[in-house]
């Protein structure tokens, strides 16, 4: 694809992250597949207009059925990447710019898990007893960690003794750096961890046959856990602890500022969504009624 690498270039001077530039790269990818059957005629960014992205959303939303979320990130690819051209006089104007994503109506979260499916869960990975697969789930049970912030967590990165403990997130979402205080069951957990974690120069946390553990590895072991635990059926993903560890702060009671400060959300409103009722919520409300009459 054309100045593809070029783009890729600038996306590193702007310190985004790799994951940001990979979905960027796809999406443009994506997009120019699109161009070509569609117009059958080889794809040249100069030749685009907002027509072509307009009919690309168009596909994306009634034909492809893609969720929301979705479409507009590739919208976001694409407004990056004519951007880029423009600035580079490539182009003379951006055609995704007279294109417009598509109104989100509101905020959709997945809702808190049973606490008996993550009893069972949890009960799997202990029964099991893999000292680092224990150390995984309770470092983002218990602290609300994205993944990719769990896989850059360096041996220096935190500090356990014996009544407490600390996790220093260095570049979190947003190069937003923040601490996160250990309970017992995850400073007990890495603990336990380091007496088999296998000696040498590699100063990441978690790793495996051949090296450090990356993205894909975290969501196999806990597909791997779900599976052997009966729980098929349900969508748990790692990130799916960090929606939980949000939950569980606001219904104890701690106030929004503490939990988006352990959360890493810059906006405040981003964490105000978790104290909304969810499906499981107000399924509870009616039922109520039936009982109180």
């Amino acid at each position: 694809m054309k100045y593809i690498e070029e783009f890729k270039e600038e996306l590193i001077r702007q310190d985004k992250s790799q994951n940001t530039i990979s979905g960027y790269e796809r999406d443009l990818k994506d997009f120019k597949i699109f161009f070509q059957e569609k117009a059958g005629k080889e794809f040249h960014p100069e030749e685009i207009i907002a027509l072509d992205i307009q009919e690309y959303r168009s596909y994306l939303l009634n034909i492809k059925k893609q969720d929301v979320g979705t479409i507009n990130h590739k919208l976001t690819a694409m407004g990056q990447y004519f951007k880029f051209l423009v600035a580079e006089n490539i182009m003379r104007e951006n055609p995704a710019a007279a294109v417009k994503k598509i109104k989100v109506q509101a905020p959709t979260l997945p809702g808190s898990l049973d606490k008996n499916i993550v009893y069972r869960l949890r009960r799997e990975f202990h029964r099991e007893g893999n000292k680092r697969d224990i150390c995984i789930f309770e470092l983002i049970y218990n602290t609300g960690v994205r993944v990719s912030e769990l896989v850059n967590i360096d041996l220096d990165d935190f500090d356990i003794t014996d009544r407490k403990g600390e996790l220093d997130i260095r570049a979190g979402k947003g190069m937003r750096a923040r601490s996160l205080p250990l309970n017992k069951d995850v400073r007990n957990a890495i603990l336990n961890y380091l007496d088999v974690r296998p000696k040498g120069s590699c100063n990441k946390l978690l790793l495996g046959e051949r090296g450090p553990l990356q993205r894909q590895a975290i969501n196999k072991i806990i597909k791997k856990y779900k599976d052997r635990a009966g729980l098929g059926e349900y969508k748990i993903a790692p990130h799916t602890f960090r929606h939980q560890f949000a939950y569980d702060l606001l219904d104890s009671g701690e106030d929004i500022v503490t939990a988006a400060e352990l959360l890493g959300h810059s906006d405040i409103n981003v964490t105000r969504r978790y104290s909304l009722p969810t499906k499981q919520d107000k399924q509870a409300a009616v039922e109520k009624l039936v009982l109180s009459r």
